[in-house]
């Protein structure tokens, strides 16, 4: 069977979902598949900076996230494992001032792809893209088919946007040596996450970044009275505790006396997550006439807590990209180009800027002598250092 659609969406996280709903407000028949069914939970740091936060308000879903239980933060807190700490408010920056926000991707995934369906976007979950149909190399549409089942159709689009994330399969098909790595080493780096139910103390409005010998990791409430642990960790460090999460967070991430007493007596409430490895760093946002979307287009190191908003804001920015392709029938290459440029001075920036303080902090020999500096004679200098990982994006 094949169908013909003006816009096919591969993935349903907040780039893919956000984007759905604001083309099919806009009158374009919209299909977006999605292989997970929702609501699920998803390796992430779970924290949304405030640019994010304003897309969610022009959404128009901002104020039932926050019923729901989600958690303003203004300000951050790095520490290092021998006690020095970094503290600094989150930069304001625009219009978007500079209240972030700890929302769950349970709850803030399956509230975006209720959004789209509500404004006439075709959702299908449990919905696998599994092979791209190319004509005179370009992407024309895809193969799908239920993730239980054997039936498959062909969905012929004037546009498909990739917006499944870092191991997307149109990445994986044109560039495969721009995704994530194949292969493990001792170097390579896993995302670790998990949520611990609060011990009762109120919930502050710092997010913490707390560093450890083999990584790094974000700690922030989100709603529930829970907190979301999310870890940045070399493989070394992890076969150092056998394998074990359990053993990583007791041998290694308690070893940090801020982080020890933060999390306070609260225990973890879910199995751990993972994911790797890992390659962060800008890809393509548009190749073969098809749109790449939040991860799919790059990946922004998870130090700087940008991953969230800037998928949001990735889906404003392509909106009229899409909407000029789908009225022209296709993506052309200078429409491509214009896109590209755009991205690129939006985001390409900023991820740079995030790998480098990254690359940097994630060494605890050199972060401490950093963050020592950082908070004394430098420390004037902090509030630049925080809004060069920032995407200024006011819509």
């Amino acid at each position: 069977m094949t169908r013909t659609v003006d816009l096919l969406i591969v993935g349903g996280g907040p780039a893919g979902a956000a984007l759905a709903a604001m083309t099919a407000q806009a009158g374009v028949s919209t299909l977006l598949v999605e292989r997970a069914g929702f609501p699920r939970d998803k390796v992430c740091g779970e924290f949304l900076a405030a640019e994010g936060c304003r897309v969610l308000e022009r959404l128009g879903i901002l104020d039932e996230l926050v019923a729901a239980g989600a958690t303003w933060m203004d300000s951050c807190r790095i520490t290092h494992p021998r006690g020095t700490t970094l503290d600094a408010a989150l930069p304001t920056l625009g219009r978007n001032g500079r209240e972030a926000l700890g929302i769950s991707r349970e709850r803030l995934d399956t509230s975006l792809l209720a959004l789209a369906g509500r404004r006439g976007a075709e959702i299908r979950q449990r919905w696998e893209a599994v092979h791209p149909f190319l004509v005179d190399g370009r992407v024309r549409g895809f193969r799908v088919r239920p993730v239980a089942g054997d039936a498959s159709e062909e969905i012929r689009a004037k546009l498909v946007v990739a917006a499944d994330g870092r191991r997307s399969v149109l990445v994986r098909h044109l560039h495969p040596h721009l995704g994530d790595p194949r292969r493990t080493g001792p170097r390579s780096r896993f995302g670790l996450k998990v949520h611990l139910q609060s011990d009762g103390r109120a919930a502050d409005r710092c997010i913490g970044l707390h560093l450890f010998d083999g990584g790094y990791a974000g700690l922030c409430a989100v709603e529930g009275g829970r907190l979301n642990l999310g870890l940045i960790v070399t493989v070394s460090a992890l076969r150092s505790c056998g394998g074990s999460p359990d053993r990583l967070l007791d041998e290694r991430l308690l070893a940090n006396p801020e982080l020890r007493s933060r999390i306070g007596s609260a225990r973890t409430c879910g199995p751990w997550k993972s994911v790797g490895p890992l390659r962060f760093g800008a890809r393509r946002a548009a190749a073969s006439g098809a749109m790449f979307l939040g991860d799919a287009a790059g990946t922004v190191d998870p130090f700087c807590g940008e991953g969230m908003a800037n998928a949001l804001c990735g889906a404003e920015l392509a909106l009229p990209f899409a909407l000029r392709a789908v009225e022209g029938g296709e993506l052309s290459a200078t429409l491509a180009r214009e896109y590209g440029r755009a991205w690129t001075r939006t985001f390409g920036r900023v991820t740079r800027h995030a790998r480098r303080l990254g690359q940097l902090l994630e060494r605890p020999r050199l972060a401490r002598p950093v963050l020592a500096l950082l908070g004394g004679v430098a420390r004037p200098i902090v509030p630049r250092l925080v809004a060069a990982t920032r995407t200024d994006w006011n819509g």
